[in-house]
């Protein structure tokens, strides 16, 4: 009768308490820190391992990543923080390993948990009933204070100074300096060649606009076919686009009168001496040309004496206009100041 209810007592056990079975068949348990001794603020790991009898429900050199938030610590939270865990398997050698870093001095007790609850594994063939409790043990945490044994506050350090190095330092600043000085020398330098290629580009650009200007004086001399009013406007259109070049201002529509007041802009109220002569004839020239090509049947042409008023070019006027002409432009290009 009683080994029937022994025999009896053990089939109730295996089929109803298999979780039960399954942690009595744990074998060599072992708990593992590293390192021996922590800290508060160390990152530390513990190691828990153990071997099982019964086939254990993973292959050969199986591992994998726990989320630690699956682990129920919330009541050491305040002590710890977990940083990782995983599980593998090694052979028979099953480890549970948890690295974590204390905040807390004391002893840390951690509270068991289910295996399979937070492995998370989604194989349809495992057993809802397979369980397996991992019971950590306690660790004790020490203080930094036990480990430095300081209990006052240490001052700031001062700066290690390696020796040699104010040698280094002191090259590394003349180097420096040297460096800036040359890059400083090099832009200055820089400008004033950039400076003097612009200004080489300004006087071979003026150098031909006043040969181009010359050559259409010239020209418009030897075409004894025009009359005297194409004579006059092609000679102010010449004189006039080589004004606007060589002094970048807007001659083009300026009168003749006001050819005074141009140049008073263009040098700001100071106008070189040796250019005054060149400017009375240049305006007197413009003021002529601009009368026989605008006066022609005019009533100014019955003014007295006719000799005076009469809107055609004299004898050898044509010429004279001309040079007028030429010469402001040579004195231009060779007096004038840059």
């Amino acid at each position: 009768m009683r080994r029937k209810f022994f025999v009896m007592f053990f089939l109730i056990e295996i089929f109803f308490f298999p979780n039960f079975v399954f942690s009595q068949n744990a074998s060599e348990i072992s708990q593992t820190l590293v390192p021996l001794e922590v800290y508060v603020g160390d990152v530390a790991e513990i190691r828990y391992s153990f071997k099982l009898d019964l086939d254990f429900p993973f292959e050969e050199n199986f591992e994998k990543e726990i989320d630690v938030e699956k682990i129920p610590f919330e009541n050491i939270s305040d002590s710890l923080i977990t940083k990782n865990a995983r599980f593998f398997r090694r052979d028979d050698d099953f480890t549970f390993a948890l690295k974590f870093i204390p905040w807390r001095t004391g002893t840390i007790s951690f509270p068991s948990f289910n295996l399979f609850s937070v492995l998370e594994l989604d194989d349809a063939d495992m057993d809802e009933n397979y369980s397996f409790n991992i019971s950590l043990l306690p660790i004790e945490i020490k203080s930094v204070v036990e480990k430095t044994g300081r209990v006052e506050i240490q001052g700031p350090l001062p700066p290690l100074v390696i020796p040699g190095t104010s040698y280094v330092v002191f090259v590394l600043v003349v180097v420096t300096v040297i460096f800036l000085a040359a890059i400083f020398h090099a832009l200055v330098k820089f400008h004033d060649l950039r400076r003097w290629f612009s200004q080489i580009k300004v006087r071979r650009m003026r150098r031909r606009n006043s040969i181009i200007t010359l050559r259409k004086l010239k020209k418009n001399l030897r075409n004894g076919n025009s009359s005297d009013i194409e004579f006059c406007a092609r000679l102010q259109n010449i004189v006039r686009a080589y004004l606007s070049c060589r002094f970048d201002f807007p001659f083009a529509s300026e009168s003749a009168r006001g050819m005074p007041i141009a140049f008073q802009k263009i040098f700001l109220g100071e106008i070189p001496d040796f250019v005054f002569p060149v400017l009375d004839d240049l305006t007197s020239a413009f003021i002529r040309t601009d009368y026989i090509r605008y006066a022609h049947g005019s009533i100014d042409e019955s003014l007295e004496p006719k000799t005076e008023h009469e809107a055609n070019l004299a004898q050898g006027e044509r010429k004279s206009l001309t040079a007028t002409f030429a010469k402001a432009v040579k004195i231009f290009e060779s007096d004038m100041p840059e």
